[in-house]
């Protein structure tokens, strides 16, 4: 025993210590990046941004929504499945061992008949066996570590897109929120305009009955009510979708979803959130490496880079240990005594033939790290893209909101004017009902402006990663 042990670990230290890597360095390639970004002078972003809008059924939902999301749930147990692959190539640079038990009883029987002693019993012969055994083949060449370096990357891959559908999910509330009380407000707005051009109808129906108006005013009115009917129903169409999307985000039961998910955003909150979050003075590029899809971009790459590893291995021999230790006896008491015990230890050597295999797999995965340097720099590309779109978003859509106020509030003055003039003769209906229409379209536009602008806010956090602290 002792002096196989004698073998064993000078074998076991030798293979630790001499092996190495075929794996290129990675280098993390090289683009030209800005130092930092204009922006307006503000206050810093918490890691949870969407508090900042200082509405607690927000905050509810979208709790509601990391806690419950299937894509959520879907992503968390991809982490769980990368993790255990990781495990198990970690498990590939260590020994395997295995046991194994034996027993057995043989009768012996001659030709004629069974074979008795001399006492007349039947002759039996017992055996028993125990054994241990491990084998192991050796890393020289960095084969297993780079393949287990790999399935680490993979896991950290994982885990990064994990985070950007966590940072999906809870923009995508936001945003659906947003639109949903956005949607709520049109809905208000038609619901009310059809009710008072429904009643100016039956006015001015006596009018017309009367002869004080023309054909063409009559048909104009009732055409305008119809109107103001298909504007209720094109909000109450929208509605429904951002709620159904809404409840899906917040993985809500079918049947919820069925029955009309019976979630409310009330359309005054549009107006009311007046204090929203902005961006700091100052935004440094480094902040960008905070958004999981680029990690997750950098790790794949990282994999690939030792993928390269595992294919250049493969050109050299492979080099196993295997072990055994065990006890036989025909007694089964007698199986632990060590005059009974035997050892051996045995090595083997494989050399591959197939270069050319071997060559296309090494320029395969080498392919496969290009393309992964592609997406990469793809990956920050789309970012900065991702950030600037959403910085002149916020910027544009307030501007937006404000222009669209100021029309809305010169629009219903000058509808009062145009009713006016015209119940006083100066002024054709074409007129009341031209200002009328285009003081309704512009009350429309800007609900859907103050969802954007809200919504922006959203898209501003999603493309730098969740939030910033200064």
């Amino acid at each position: 025993m002792r002096s196989i042990l004698s073998y064993i670990a000078p074998a076991l230290i030798l293979a630790m210590s001499a092996g190495c890597s075929f794996a290129p360095e990675y280098k993390r390639p090289e683009m030209e990046m800005p130092q930092t970004w204009e922006a307006s002078q503000s206050q810093a972003l918490q890691s949870k941004w969407w508090e900042r809008f200082n509405d607690p059924t927000l905050n509810a939902l979208v709790e509601e929504a990391l806690a419950s999301n299937k894509n959520i749930a879907q992503a968390m147990a991809r982490v769980e499945q990368a993790q255990a692959g990781f495990g198990v190539a970690r498990d590939a640079l260590l020994p395997t061992a295995a046991a194994s038990a034996d027993g057995s009883r043989t009768g012996t029987r001659h030709e004629s008949g069974v074979v008795y002693s001399k006492q007349g019993q039947q002759r039996f012969a017992n055996s028993f066996s125990g054994a241990l055994a491990a084998s192991w083949t050796l890393d020289f060449w960095g084969r297993y570590w780079n393949a287990a370096e790999s399935a680490r990357m993979d896991f950290v891959a994982t885990e990064a897109a994990r985070d950007n559908v966590i940072l999906t999910v809870a923009a995508g509330t936001v945003e659906s929120y947003f639109w949903l009380s956005a949607y709520t407000w049109q809905e208000e707005l038609a619901q009310s305009v059809l009710k008072n051009r429904e009643d100016s109808l039956k006015i001015y129906q006596n009018r017309f009955d009367n002869g004080q108006i023309s054909d063409l005013d009559i048909l104009s009115i009732k055409a305008n009510v119809e109107t103001a009917r298909n504007a209720l129903a094109s909000a109450r169409i929208a509605k429904n979708a951002a709620a159904t999307s809404l409840a899906t985000l917040l993985g809500r039961s079918p049947a919820e979803i069925l029955s009309g998910a019976k979630i409310k955003a009330p359309g005054s909150l549009m107006a009311s959130l007046a204090s929203t979050p902005a961006l700091p003075s100052g935004i440094p590029s480094d902040i960008l490496e905070k958004r999981p899809d680029i990690r997750q971009a950098e790790a794949n790459l990282m994999a690939a880079n030792y993928d390269i590893g595992v294919a250049r291995a493969a050109f050299f021999p492979s080099f196993s240990l295997t072990g055994l230790l065990g006890s036989s006896s025909i007694e089964l008491n007698e199986l632990l005594r060590s005059s009974n015990h035997y050892a051996a230890l045995s090595g083997g050597v494989s050399l591959p033939l197939n270069f050319w295999t071997i060559k296309r797999g090494v320029t395969m995965v080498e392919a496969e790290k290009k393309a992964a340097i592609a997406t990469y720099e793809l990956t920050v590309l789309n970012a900065f893209k991702d950030v600037r779109d959403a910085l002149v978003s916020q910027l544009e859509y307030a501007n937006s909101v404000k222009a669209l106020g100021k029309q809305v509030e010169y629009l219903d003055s000058a509808l009062s004017h145009a009713r006016t003039r015209y119940d006083n003769g100066f002024a054709s209906y074409l007129e009341l009902l031209t200002t009328e229409s285009n003081l309704f379209s512009a009350q429309q536009a800007l609900a859907a402006a103050h969802a954007q602008h809200l919504a922006s806010i959203a898209k501003v956090c999603l493309a730098l990663g969740g939030g910033w602290q200064e």
